[in-house]
């Protein structure tokens, strides 16, 4: 018994949906110790086979058949989110039909024909063939995924891939780690971005991703490596000298991508990112690393988003400092409890700012920095 699964098994599985039990022991018969045999009873059988079974390599159908017939289950299968079910090759079973009957079935993408007296030897040949070029096609895709899984350069925004991010974050924390230093992984993602996707489609959508991966890009150093992970993600490799430091990386990102302004027909769309930080410690692996930076990323989506954590826990609420205690901790390196307040405290800073700039002649442009405040 068990041999005999073993070989069955192994046999290409062919679905046959069909209400009569004599045509599908004809086909049985016909393709026994050649094919896996499974039979449906009708479409809607038959659909519930393909959903629970990814392996099936062909589809035999009748257009005939009750509760789901063959033109529904054809639509069906050709408009599957499954990639395997779509592209499945389904072989219609035509009687003495009207031509028109038969176009219609190409038209919903049948991919061949037989009929209920087709011999044992064409029948074998025709789902054979089209067997083989399922099977072609599987591995055309896994071979496609593959290569798109080891590119190194998004085609979307010019930036690295996360493949070559992992790549590099293993190289970086194996150095790190034998020379007893410090790695900096940080993954952010632009907040609500899917919102402008959804008003703005997917074509203006990549142009935005791709001149903010440009301003991205041009706030990390040149050895730094900077990648797009996927949809409006991105992850950002630096060495770093000690603790603290990955804030003030992120946090100069965090601030760029708030004050980037991009005008589209007149609309001016702002953002502002969610980012996860990591400073390695040298015993941290590369996929430990880029997991954190990843969790503490969803962490502050989750805390509001516009906000860096380099913590597995949301902050405690910020409370606005002074102005001499805000330069204090910005020495101690604590940008994120700052950054909250920035607007507030540059409008505490004005009357400073503009004695400084009319005694010392420092042209600062107070005109615009009076209006970066906001009210």
């Amino acid at each position: 018994m068990n041999a005999e699964n073993d070989i069955s098994t192994a046999l290409p599985r062919i679905l046959v949906a069909d209400d009569s039990r004599i045509v599908r022991a004809t086909i049985r018969k016909h393709l026994a110790g050649v094919f896996d045999i499974v039979e449906a009873v009708d479409g809607e059988d038959a659909w519930s086979i393909l959903l629970a079974e990814p392996n099936i390599q062909v589809l035999i159908s009748d257009l005939g058949m009750p509760n789901l017939d063959g033109f529904g289950l054809l639509e069906r299968v050709r408009g599957a989110e499954q990639s395997h079910i779509r592209k499945l090759p389904v072989i219609v079973i035509s009687g003495e039909e009207e031509e028109s009957i038969k176009l219609k079935a190409v038209e919903l993408g049948a991919s061949d024909f037989i009929t209920k007296s087709t011999d044992r030897t064409e029948l074998i040949a025709r789902v054979s063939a089209n067997a083989l070029r399922a099977e072609t096609a599987a591995a055309l895709d896994e071979s496609l995924q593959e290569l798109d899984q080891k590119a190194t350069e998004d085609p979307v925004t010019g930036l690295g891939t996360r493949h070559l991010l992992e790549f590099n974050v293993r190289q970086s924390v194996a150095y790190a780690s034998r020379h007893h230093q410090r790695t900096i992984v940080l993954v952010l993602t632009l907040d609500r971005f899917a919102e402008q996707t959804d008003i703005f489609g997917q074509s203006v959508a990549d142009q935005i991703l791709k001149a903010l991966g440009k301003l991205l890009a041009s706030k990390v150093r040149g050895e730094d490596t900077i990648s797009r992970l996927g949809g409006a993600t991105f992850g950002v490799l630096s060495a770093s000298n000690g603790p603290g430091e990955e804030m003030f990386l992120a946090e100069r990102l965090r601030s760029a991508l708030e004050g980037a302004r991009i005008n589209y027909k007149g609309t001016i769309l702002r953002f502002s990112a969610s980012i996860g930080a990591v400073n390695c410690e040298p015993s941290t692996s590369a996929e430990e690393a880029i997991a954190t930076a990843e969790r503490r990323m969803q962490l502050a989506i989750d805390a509001g988003g516009n906000r860096v954590l380099a913590q597995d826990a949301p902050p405690a609420p910020l409370v606005k400092p002074e102005l001499a205690q805000a330069l204090a901790m910005l020495k101690e390196g604590r940008v994120q409890e700052v950054s909250p307040f920035s607007q507030e405290l540059l409008r505490d800073m004005l009357p400073l700012l503009e004695l400084l700039n009319q005694q010392l002649l420092l042209g600062l442009p107070m005109d615009k920095i009076k209006g970066r405040v906001v009210a």
